[in-house]
């Protein structure tokens, strides 16, 4: 794929540029904290204390982005591969969990080759799918890191105003949220590792053998490995999205990830489920299993992302389109399944205010 530079060939200098321009008044910020910190009394203590926050403030404007860059290289180069946890290379996991826990003893009766057999061609087709899966992983992360750098660059631009702010007492927590904010994009790649792990157990649930020796026709196997491909196909997209988000949240607030992971995944996951259904029922009418599925499928797309990245069930639009009205879950008229009121209000007001556009449908 396409380098950073070679996408955005001007934005490293214009944002080095701002920086540049943004060190005159963060030191001009400099002087009014020391004015400040000077009238309202100073020890010999306090005055070393002051001096010792310019320094490494002074670190900071200097050296920020070159830190920064060497540490998001660091971070993108080591914590997925070190750990060995990178979703992209999720078929090789999976094939390997499968060496580790197939059974090569040489004793084996009738029944263990069938269900040999017959689980063999459930664990090839899951391969192939998990090798999909493992492409969109990797088309998300490459872009989720060009996302990650230019967040990281245009915040090393405006860094020096924020900077100078921490010189001043009463600006000081301002800047030192901006710089916490920045170290949780650097640290996007941790999230990733974190979620992965949840990937790595979906793995051991769906290699686990224990259906094998009690159903030698593999039915209990195929579903299990179903069901594992199922959500993990779902956790992947959601993972890879809201991890960032999540990450920057614990850094900033001190939140535990592992529940604000599990937390949204069960809310995606059912705005998912609803926006799926939904979009199944408005496409039913058309009489075409291809259309139901295609819509069903772009629903469940469009929601899970956009849900994991906090923008509401993007998936809505499909049915809100459609004129039907909206149904809860529970069958209720007035309730709206996907929260999107707005989205259909506003197709139905340019559907009144336009009604000619829709006279050849």
């Amino acid at each position: 794929m396409a380098t950073f530079d070679s996408i955005f060939p001007t934005l490293l200098t214009k944002c080095a540029a701002l920086h540049d321009l943004l060190l005159v008044v963060a030191y001009m910020l400099f002087v009014v904290g020391i004015i400040t910190s000077v009238t309202h009394g100073f020890s010999p203590k306090s005055l070393a204390s002051f001096g010792v926050r310019l320094v490494v403030l002074t670190a900071l404007l200097s050296f920020l982005p070159q830190w920064g860059n060497e540490l998001q290289n660091l971070m993108q180069n080591s914590i997925l591969s070190g750990l060995n946890v990178d979703p992209s290379n999720v078929q090789d996991q999976y094939n390997q969990l499968l060496v580790i826990k197939r059974d090569t003893g040489t004793g084996k009766s009738w029944w263990d080759i069938l269900s040999d057999a017959t689980g063999s061609a459930v664990e090839v087709l899951i391969s192939a799918l998990l090798w999909i899966i493992g492409e969109i992983a990797s088309f998300l992360l490459y872009w989720a890191y060009v996302f990650q750098k230019v967040v990281l660059h245009l915040g090393y631009g405006l860094s020096p105003l924020l900077i100078g702010f921490m010189a001043i007492r009463g600006l000081r927590g301002i800047g030192t949220n901006y710089l916490l904010h920045l170290v949780g994009v650097l640290l996007w790649p941790l999230g990733w590792a974190v979620a992965a792990m949840v990937t790595q157990a979906i793995l051991d649930f769906m290699t686990d053998p224990s259906f094998k020796f009690i159903d030698p026709t593999a039915v209990f196997y195929g579903l299990q490995n179903t069901l594992g491909v199922a959500l993990l196909g779902f956790w992947i997209i959601f993972s890879t999205i809201a991890a960032p988000m999540i990450i920057q949240r614990v850094i900033a607030h001190g939140m535990l990830i592992g529940n604000e992971l599990i937390h949204g995944a069960f809310g995606s996951l059912g705005q998912t489920a609803a926006t799926t259904a939904g979009a199944s029922a408005v496409a039913a009418p058309i009489g075409s299993s291809l259309a139901t599925a295609s819509s069903a499928g772009m629903a469940a797309i469009l929601s899970s992302t956009s849900t994991a990245a906090g923008l509401g069930s993007a998936g809505a639009i499909l049915i809100a389109g459609s004129g039907l009205p909206p149904r809860s879950a529970r069958g209720r008229p007035g309730d709206d399944i996907t929260s999107d009121r707005a989205v259909r209000d506003l197709i139905a007001k340019s559907r009144n205010q336009f009604p000619g556009s829709y006279a050849g449908y």
